[in-house]
C-alpha cells in the first residue's frame, strides 16, 4: 500500500510539472520520411531539423523510458531486418476476455539505398502477423507499411530537403506524421476520427530552409492491402517545426485532410468504437444513414510533442465535418520517468461524431517498465465511454498487460 501511495504522489507530481508544459510547449520527434543520415547538432535556443533517422532505425513508437532497440541483422547484400512481439492479456466486457494471445508478431526489412557511397533512401517491407482481439476469427498476415523512399537530389545549401514515398505508409496527419503507435495500447485518435492508419498512395516530405517540416500525400483512403487504387481519392497536408530550448526539445504541427474515409459512427448494432488491428487496415462494418461505408470527411488538426528530462508529453486536436456534420475530438498523453527504468502514463481522448449527441472518450492510467535491450512490459488501465447515435452510453472497465519484444 505504501508502495502505492508512494507511485500515485509521483504521478501526481510528474502530471502537475507535465501539464503546464503541454498546454503551451509542444515537442520532439522528426518526420517518418527523414533523412537517412546523421543530424546536426542543435543550436540552443533555435529550431532544429527533424530528426534524420531512417526507415527501420529505432522509432518513435519505443515504450518509456527510451531504451536502445537491438540494431537490425543484415542479411546478404544490404538487407536487414528486425521486429517484434506484442503478446498482451486483459480483462475486459467484450470481445476477448481472456487468455494470452499474440496481438502483433512482425519482421521489419530494410534494404538501404546508396548512391556513389551516398546513402539515398531505403527500401521497407513490414509484415506482421495479427489477431486484433475485438474481430472475430481476425487472426491474419498483413502487409502494414511497404514504401520505396528516395531523397531528391535537391541542393542542401539553404537546408532543403525532399524524399518521395510510394508504397503503403502512415498517413502523415497529426500526430501520425511524428509518432507510430502500431505497438501502443493507447492509441491517438486515427482509430475514431479517420477510421484507418496507414494507407497507399505517393508522399512528398522533407525541410524547408532547415526548420519547417513539411508532408503532402495523395493516397487510396481504403487502408492497405486494398487492390482499389484511386491516389486522389485523400489529400494530406502537414507543417512542423521543432525547436530546441532550455527547458526541453518541442514539436508543433498543423495538418489538413480532405477526402473519403471509412464510416467510424457507432450505432445500435455495432455501439463500440472501432479498434483498428496493428496494421492499420480497417475492418469495420459501419454504414452511414444511407448505407455507404466511405464518407466524405475534411480535418483540420494541431498537434505537439513535448520532451524535458523524465517527461514525455503529446497531443492533437482535431475538428472538421463528416459530409457536412460537424466533429471534434482532442487526445493529450503524457508520461513521466520517476525512478530509472520506469514511467507511468496518464492519458485522455474524446471524439465527437457527427451524428447527434454519438461520441466516444477514453482515460488511461499506466506503468511501463523498460525490461532490458529487448524486452517492454506495460499495463494499462482504461476507462471507456462510447455512446452510439440514437442510444444511450456504454461504459467498460479494461486492464490490459502488454510485454513486447524486439530483436
Amino acid at each position: 500500500m505504501n508502495i502505492t501511495r508512494q507511485f500515485g504522489r509521483l504521478l501526481r507530481g510528474g502530471l502537475a510539472l507535465l501539464l503546464p508544459c503541454a498546454l503551451g510547449m509542444p515537442a520532439a520527434a522528426g518526420p517518418a520520411a527523414a533523412a537517412p543520415q546523421a543530424a546536426p547538432a542543435p543550436v540552443l535556443g533555435t529550431p532544429i531539423p527533424p530528426s534524420t533517422v531512417g526507415p527501420g532505425q529505432p522509432g518513435t513508437d519505443d515504450a518509456l523510458p527510451p531504451i536502445f532497440q537491438p540494431s537490425p541483422i543484415p542479411l546478404g547484400h544490404g538487407l536487414l531486418v528486425g521486429g517484434a512481439v506484442d503478446l498482451r492479456t486483459r480483462t475486459s466486457s467484450t470481445g476477448r476476455k481472456g487468455g494470452v494471445w499474440a496481438n502483433a508478431a512482425e519482421l521489419d526489412f530494410q534494404h538501404p539505398i546508396t548512391a556513389k557511397g551516398t546513402p539515398r533512401g531505403n527500401i521497407v517491407l513490414q509484415v506482421i502477423g495479427e489477431d486484433p482481439p475485438d474481430i472475430a476469427r481476425g487472426g491474419d498476415v498483413q502487409v502494414g507499411e511497404a514504401y520505396l523512399l528516395y531523397k531528391l537530389p535537391l541542393h542542401d545549401e539553404v537546408g532543403t530537403t525532399s524524399f518521395v514515398k510510394v508504397g503503403q505508409f502512415q498517413i502523415p496527419f497529426g500526430l501520425l506524421a511524428v509518432y507510430d503507435p502500431h505497438l501502443k495500447i493507447v492509441q491517438p485518435l486515427y482509430e475514431q476520427s479517420l477510421g484507418l492508419r496507414t494507407d497507399l498512395g505517393v508522399a512528398l516530405s522533407g525541410t524547408l530552409y532547415g526548420y519547417l517540416q513539411y508532408d503532402f500525400a495523395l493516397t487510396t483512403g481504403d487502408g492497405p492491402n486494398h487492390a482499389y487504387i484511386n491516389p486522389d481519392r485523400l489529400v494530406t497536408f502537414r507543417l512542423g517545426r521543432t525547436f530546441s530550448t532550455r527547458n526541453g526539445v518541442l514539436t508543433v504541427g498543423g495538418s489538413l485532410l480532405s477526402g473519403r474515409l471509412p464510416v467510424t459512427d457507432p450505432d445500435q448494432a455495432d455501439p463500440f468504437a472501432v479498434e483498428l488491428p496493428p496494421s492499420g487496415r480497417s475492418r469495420a462494418t459501419r454504414f452511414d444513414f444511407q448505407g455507404d461505408r466511405y464518407t466524405p470527411k475534411t480535418r483540420i488538426g494541431g498537434d505537439f510533442t513535448y520532451g524535458y528530462k523524465a517527461i514525455t508529453a503529446r497531443g492533437e486536436a482535431v475538428a472538421g465535418a463528416d459530409k457536412g456534420n460537424r466533429v471534434l475530438g482532442y487526445y493529450i498523453e503524457g508520461d513521466y520517468e520517476f525512478v530509472p527504468r520506469v514511467s507511468g502514463l496518464l492519458a485522455r481522448s474524446l471524439f465527437v461524431y457527427p451524428v447527434g449527441n454519438s461520441n466516444a472518450s477514453r482515460e488511461y492510467v499506466g506503468l511501463n517498465y523498460a525490461a532490458g535491450r529487448h524486452l517492454t512490459l506495460g499495463a494499462v488501465y482504461e476507462y471507456l465511454r462510447d455512446v452510439p447515435r440514437d442510444a444511450f452510453g456504454h461504459v467498460r472497465h479494461r486492464l490490459t498487460f502488454q510485454a513486447v519484444l524486439r530483436f
